[in-house]
């Protein structure tokens, strides 16, 4: 997808997506390796920053690290995701990555929107 792509996937999306004050970590559960970091979020997708390119047109097993309430600890969300596009950071050695929930439980919604409430900026 081009970068042109991206902008009209983007003015797409049915839901805003929410930047947080900081990014968190998400893995791929089928081999617990890091992909990258949340970058927005929304309760239908996410857009991750990762060091290395993320294959396209594939679903995904996402676990996403969230804060406890209390901030000190850290508790671990199931998302299935389909990764849709990707483009250039503004910093080049680094890949933005568009992704898709498929079907998310409503457990893990409520998960999303409780941090957009919390750490949006």
């Amino acid at each position: 997808m081009t970068d042109a792509d991206h902008f009209f996937a983007v003015e797409k999306r049915r839901r805003r997506r929410w930047e947080l004050v900081f990014y968190l970590r998400v893995f791929d559960q089928s081999d617990n390796s890091l992909l990258g970091h949340v970058v927005d979020i929304s309760e239908d997708g996410l857009m991750l920053l990762s060091e290395v390119p993320i294959e396209l047109n594939r679903d995904f097993d996402l676990g996403l690290e969230m804060p406890e309430s209390d901030r000190k600890g850290r508790k671990k969300i199931s998302l299935q995701a389909h990764s849709i596009w990707k483009s250039s950071d503004a910093n080049p050695d680094l890949i933005d990555t568009g992704f898709r929930l498929v079907e998310p439980e409503k457990n893990s919604i409520d998960a999303i929107s409780n941090l957009i409430q919390e750490l949006q900026f």
